[in-house]
């Protein structure tokens, strides 16, 4: 008996650390992520990277690994510089580096001999095309919120604009891939945001919605192969970020 006890605490012990690990991770942050190489394309261990918020001038440090990789996560979406420093090595200054609702920017640094005179400048913007992740998500950001005309000043009508999202029915539900839009999940800055009774986003569609557009930063909209944090949704999942 005292062995089968002894196994059931360590299998609680292991779902507990399971379950902080999945709640460390955030659906209304962003990272940026890369490599730091030397001219000869050898992986550079141990340099600095400092990522600093250009909006707020919060400032992250981190160390690259033994592959001379590095990830700092958790960063609010918006535009961030990028500096890295290695012993031996001029450094390094990516400028207007954007950072995504739900996505990682991959940032590939190359750093030269300090014998080099001058800073390696590198702009990077968020891609076209996703390719380190496997879900379908696409992120409607600030400026298509603030541009786009609108009636009603709604901000799920922009989540049309996606690929395979179609109005469902004359209420203002969407559906995504066919699916009814009462399967859908809505969060705002990664909580439940869903009706429980009828199954649509809090507000319901048929009387003036609680969030103003204008309250909304961007958001992302995921409709297939999203990962389980999204859960409980056969549809879309919209993420949004104030």
């Amino acid at each position: 008996m005292s062995k089968f006890l002894r196994f059931c605490f360590a299998t609680l012990v292991v779902t507990a650390i399971c379950a902080i690990g999945a709640m460390a991770q955030s659906t209304t942050t962003g990272a940026i992520s890369g490599t730091v190489n030397n001219p000869n394309k050898e992986v550079v261990v141990g340099a600095t990277v400092t990522v600093k918020n250009l909006g707020t001038n919060k400032e992250i440090t981190a160390t690259t690994d033994d592959n001379g990789g590095f990830k700092v996560a958790n960063l609010e979406p918006g535009t961030y510089s990028v500096n890295v420093n290695a012993s031996g090595f001029a450094a390094f200054n990516a400028e207007q580096v954007t950072v995504e609702v739900g996505r990682a920017t991959e940032l590939p640094v190359t750093v030269s001999l300090q014998a080099v005179s001058g800073t390696v400048q590198v702009t990077a913007e968020a891609p076209v095309i996703n390719t380190t992740q496997q879900d379908f998500s696409t992120n409607v950001n600030q400026i298509t919120i603030n541009e786009t005309p609108i009636n009603g000043r709604r901000w799920s009508n922009f989540a049309i604009l996606t690929p395979g999202a179609v109005p469902d029915g004359t209420f203002g539900l969407i559906s995504f891939r066919g699916i009814s839009g009462l399967l859908n999940n809505s969060t705002i800055d990664g909580g439940d945001n869903n009706q429980a009774f009828f199954a649509e986003e809090r507000g319901r569609t048929r009387i003036s919605y609680s969030v103003s557009q204008a309250a909304i930063k961007e958001f992302q909209v995921n409709t297939s192969s999203y990962s389980a944090e999204y859960g409980r949704s056969a549809g879309g999942g919209p993420t949004l970020q104030f």
